[in-house]
């Protein structure tokens, strides 16, 4: 038996970090069937199980997909960074909830959730670690500038979405309190749809042109989504589950999108 080198290690561990995202969302998924098959009707969106028994759950797999989304390295600068602030916008979404369920569905709010002090003392931890590791990171490792447009933009973009929490956290808590949370969550899903779009329409994939057809029949099929959702919100009169089926078929799309990369990188290192 050939000996695994330090390159097969890498590779492995880079791989499982790909599937760990895919468990993670498998879990969420799972866990929101459980509830529901407990509960009288649907919620209107994925956030609002974290006032179910879901809660656990939800919160968990938010902080371990922010986490990977961190540590996995993009396939070029504005992938990377996209993805990093999509990584730290779901830590954000984990800690400071929506607004209690509109739906009650027999079985909401059965856990004891503080939303008051405790929220901002945990977005004061989860800030204060984030910029510990960002200055650790850059310390020991010194990484690299953009060096393409894109990248610098979404650097810049970065910056701005952060800083501006930051500000915010400080200057009006109480505001924070409330608004950070469907802020947070649109801006992640906008770095996600972000992300896939970079990979359809920017660098051309190392493997082949059949990857770019394929993500940009994802980036299409994400932006369809948003699309519809808007239009079913607006046109269908008491229609309040829009978000809801937005939010899992983007990451469903997403799912979608991180299996052909994997595969991708596979035919790669082939």
């Amino acid at each position: 038996m050939a000996k695994r080198t330090g390159n097969d290690v890498a590779l492995d561990t880079y791989r499982f970090l790909r599937g760990g995202m895919v468990v993670m969302a498998v879990l969420l998924g799972a866990a929101l069937a459980v509830e529901r098959a407990h509960a009288t009707c649907w919620q209107t969106s994925i956030s609002a199980y974290y006032f179910t028994t879901a809660h656990a759950v939800f919160v968990g797999a938010l902080f371990a997909i922010g986490a990977m989304l961190i540590v996995y390295q993009g396939a070029g600068d504005t992938e990377n960074t996209l993805l990093n602030l999509a990584g730290v916008l779901a830590f954000v979404i984990a800690v400071v909830p929506t607004t209690r369920p509109v739906l009650q569905c027999g079985t909401a709010d059965p856990v004891a959730v503080k939303t008051g002090a405790a929220v901002l003392f945990n977005a004061w931890t989860v800030t204060v670690v984030l910029a510990g590791s960002r200055a650790a990171s850059w310390l020991l490792f010194r990484p690299s500038r953009p060096t393409t447009l894109l990248g610098t933009a979404a650097v810049w973009l970065q910056r701005a979405v952060l800083g501006t929490g930051v500000v915010v956290l400080v200057v009006s808590p109480d505001w924070f309190r409330i608004n950070a949370h469907g802020i947070a969550a649109a801006a992640m899903f906008g770095a996600i749809v972000l992300t896939v779009f970079s990979s359809a329409f920017g660098t051309a994939p190392p493997c082949g042109s059949r990857y770019r057809v394929a993500y940009q029949t994802i980036s299409f099929l994400m932006a369809g989504t948003l699309v519809t959702a808007v239009a079913l919100h607006l046109t269908l009169d008491g229609f309040n589950h829009a978000v809801l089926i937005a939010e899992i078929a983007l990451i469903i799309e997403f799912t979608a999108y991180w299996v052909v990369q994997t595969i991708e990188d596979n035919s790669c290192t082939r």
